[in-house]
């Protein structure tokens, strides 16, 4: 027997069913496009947010690397770079210090040069606006475009002359010198952001040959790793190269924990995703699927002209196929649209001082376009199977209602509502699929909201911030590249006491202190200590041997300050004895201290510092007080003794408070004092609310887009599954018409069923969806500490009023299309 190529057919039948269904096959393309942008838009909102943040740590530290090492040998360069898990080592150092571009001799510049690969793989990334070559000849020169701006170069050109007065340093003493360069490239550097960075100019190998500069001396290793496990990596690290006395093996931030995210941020991570993808396959399977069944018949009368099974499931597979060509595309398009729209208008909010990143990776949308196929193709398969089984004399009466043949009986059974509540279970598959694909996205969307809304600013900054403007000194902080120096001037000081509007000037002193270690006193703490940060406790003879490693900061409270804790606390201490420093306060972080115990404290400020014996008189945690800390708990005393020890101790903070309605003259007033200064930092309650609110706006508008999109789905589902509900009861509402039902009364029968769909759903998405939203806020709290629970209440009352809407108006709007052709005519169809 010769077989008959019924391709050619099938594909005419495809289409041909394709063009008599254009309403139902469009919500079968809305559903793909919809599941394919929601997809496409997540992971791409995901990714540039995540990007951006990526970039803006590099941007800041100026350099890609995860580690550097101090003062590497031939040894350990080569070994790092036969090493699998070293992807690139670049060498960097510092050659001298170029006077400040106003001249002043005291904003020094450093002058440092890169290797190859330190220029290429570490900084490059860390740029932006590069122009032109990285220096070759010893006269050579690059600049960050914000040092020219300061030398009062607005347009530089390759090749103009640049003259400089730099130190180099020769036989352990810094030599002057004056001397024109030639300046072959520039570029943007954001590493000037951080406080006591001026930024760096580059200079050539020649250049550093000359000064006499070595790696093995005076320069670093950089390292990037071929991993983000950047913490283990450095310590397998240390195993293979075996430092030195005086080496340190750093990482370069504490990128790693953001990268590797904690459980309860990958928990709620995991879980959006996976609403997502079911979300997207419960709205395109259940589309295909009522799509199938309401062509039932139409397959029936197929099979009766000699249409095989395996035709028809073909042809069913084909019809999946065109209309996800359609919506497949469609939705990538649109997710396009989203990812060069709304995600960039939502980034500028961040309000990124090194600015965002858009991310436009092929993977998210090939991924996208594969899901969105893979899906209409899986979801077709039940439907396909259905239809093939389906006998003519079956596909005749098919109606997708499996009748019960469980008798019932009772008075009320005839009633309306009830009636009501029958007819939405009896395909209790389908009504599973309802209620559960409106219960995903309204639970996002409220889920999404509870997030935002617990994201209050007045929280934000009473939980980071004690005064209303914190005037800093950055020459303090630790990481700071420079000599600790008074940057808060006495006339700053004065001028902010002078303000008409501040109500509260406070002063906060800090030094750097060696404390004498007496196990009796401290012992007890260094256990603790190692605990804590699960590292190997120091012993005794170590600190005996090095005294000098027993060091912490030993702050100078302001007597405002002192009376708020003191007033705190169970057993207040006596202010007149703190007053004149026989009596002080330890950090209470790590409690193991005991009141009226005495230490020796000394400053170490050089050789012969002032050394005093203190008495324990408590233990408080004022962390916003505190500009480092050392391996021993912080010690703080009065101001009086501070000036006691030493004449003119270095001022760390100056914090300002002032009503509300003041704080934006307030900051002007501060912003002019600290203008021009690079080593003071401007922190502020105003500022911080801005922030804040600024993340609330981005969260809502990339957040709240997709949480939209996922409503929509569910409500579409929904839609789709009641009005093509009505369509396959055509036949049976015409038979309860015929026997004495009036449409009006059919109408208020399909109101209930409307009414149902939505109390049930609105009882879910009230006590479940709003559960989940706690456990999703209890969650992002453990990040976000600030964070404080917020109940929905609009954004729920918006999700009752839009689902009751929805659910009341969609089966009588759909009777109101069945009932468009005479009584008669629709009895017909029945028999």
């Amino acid at each position: 027997m010769f077989r008959n190529n019924t391709k050619t057919a099938v594909n005419r039948l495809a289409a041909g069913s394709m063009r008599m269904s254009r309403a139902r096959n469009g919500v079968v393309v809305l559903a793909i496009f919809l599941t394919t942008w929601l997809i496409t838009s997540f992971f791409s909102i995901g990714m540039s947010v995540a990007k951006s943040f990526d970039l803006q740590e590099i941007k800041l530290a100026g350099t890609k690397a995860q580690a550097v090492l101090n003062a590497p040998t031939e040894d350990q360069l080569k070994r790092m770079r036969n090493l699998d898990y070293v992807k690139a080592v670049g060498l960097q150092t510092g050659i001298g210090a170029a006077d400040g571009t106003s001249g002043n001799p005291e904003e020094a510049v450093q002058m440092v040069w890169y290797d190859t690969a330190e220029w290429n793989d570490m900084r490059m990334p860390a740029i932006s606006e590069w122009k032109g070559t990285y220096p070759a000849a010893r006269n050579e020169i690059a600049v960050p475009l914000d040092l020219l701006r300061q030398m009062g170069i607005d347009k530089p050109e390759i090749g103009m002359s640049v003259p400089l007065t730099f130190n180099v340093a020769a036989d352990g003493k810094p030599v002057r010198h004056n001397e024109t360069f030639k300046l072959t490239g520039w570029f943007k550097d954001y590493s000037q952001l951080r406080p006591g960075d001026g930024g760096s100019l580059l200079v050539s190998e020649p250049f550093m040959k000359e000064s006499g500069a070595a790696i093995q001396t005076s320069g670093t290793a950089s390292i990037l790793f071929a991993s983000k496990d950047t913490e283990l990596l450095i310590e397998k690290l240390q195993q293979d190269l075996g430092l030195h006395q005086g080496q340190k093996l750093n990482a370069v931030s504490n990128k790693e924990s953001l990268d590797n995210g904690s459980i309860a941020t990958l928990t709620g991570y995991g879980g959006l995703v996976l609403f997502i993808m079911l979300s997207g396959y419960l709205l395109i399977y259940n589309v295909l699927y009522i799509s199938v069944a309401g062509d039932a018949r139409f397959y029936g009368l197929l099979k009766t002209i000699g249409a095989t099974r395996r035709q028809i499931r073909t042809m069913i597979r084909k019809q999946a196929l065109r209309m996800a060509l359609i919506g497949i595309p469609t939705g990538l398009i649109a997710g396009a649209a989203t990812s060069f729209g709304i995600v960039p208008m939502a980034l500028k909010t961040f309000e990124l001082p090194a600015g965002g990143s858009l991310s436009f990776h092929p993977v998210i949308f090939v991924g996208a376009a594969l899901f969105a196929l893979i899906t209409t193709m899986v979801s077709c398969i039940k439907p396909a199977r259905v239809a093939g089984k389906i006998s003519p004399i079956e596909a005749a009466k098919y109606t997708g209602i499996t009748p019960s043949s469980k008798a019932r009986s009772g008075s009320g059974a005839s009633k309306l509502h009830r009636m009501a509540l029958r007819n939405i279970f009896r395909i209790k598959k389908r009504a599973f699929v309802v209620f559960l694909s409106l219960f995903l996205g309204l639970t996002t969307f409220l889920i999404i909201n509870t997030l935002v809304l617990s994201m209050n600013p007045e929280h934000f900054v009473a939980d980071y911030m004690s005064n209303d403007f914190e005037l800093s000194n950055q020459t303090m902080t630790l990481g700071y590249e420079g000599v600790t120096k008074q940057a808060i001037s006495p006339n700053i000081v004065s001028a902010a006491k002078a303000l008409k509007d501040a109500r509260d000037v406070r002063i906060t002193y800090a030094e750097r202190s060696t404390l004498v270690y007496d196990p009796k006193v401290f012992g007890a703490y260094l256990d603790k200590f190692a605990q804590s940060f699960n590292i190997e406790r120091i012993t005794d003879s170590q600190i005996h041997n090095q005294p000098e490693i027993f060091w912490a900061a030993v702050i100078g409270l302001d007597p405002a300050s002192f009376r708020e804790v003191n007033k705190k606390l169970p057993n207040p201490l006596d202010e007149d004895r703190f007053e004149r420093g026989e009596i002080a306060f330890l950090d209470g972080e790590i409690a193991s201290f005991k009141a009226g115990d005495r230490f020796r404290l000394k400053l170490n400020n050089g050789a012969g510092g002032a050394e005093r014996e203190l008495e324990i008189g408590g233990t408080v945690s004022l962390r916003s007080q505190v500009p480092y800390y050392g391996m021993a708990p912080t010690v703080y005393i009065s101001q009086t003794a501070l000036k006691q020890m030493k004449n003119d101790p270095i001022i760390y903070k100056l914090s300002i408070n002032a009503d509300r309605k003041d704080w934006p003259a307030i900051a002007d007033q501060i912003k002019s004092l600290s203008a021009g200064n690079g080593d003071l930092k401007l922190e502020s309650k105003m500022d911080m609310m801005k922030l804040v609110r600024s993340a609330k706006l981005a969260f809502y508008i990339l957040g709240g887009g997709l949480s939209m999109i996922l409503a929509l789905i569910g409500l579409l589902n929904f839609i789709n599954i009641t009005v093509t509900g009505v369509l396959a009861r055509k036949a049976e509402l015409a038979v309860l018409e015929s026997i004495g039902m009036t449409p009006r009364q059919i109408n208020k029968l399909l109101l209930f069923e409307g009414a149902w769909y939505a109390l049930i759903s609105i009882l879910l998405v009230t006590a479940f969806g709003n559960a989940l939203g706690y456990g999703a806020y209890r969650l992002f709290s453990q990040e976000a500490t600030y964070a404080v629970y917020t109940f929905p209440a609009i954004p729920l009352a918006a999700v009752i009023l839009l689902v009751a809407l929805v659910c009341l108006t969609a089966p009588v709007l759909a009777y109101r299309k069945v009932c468009r052709s005479p009584l008669a005519e629709r009895l017909r169809e029945a028999a």
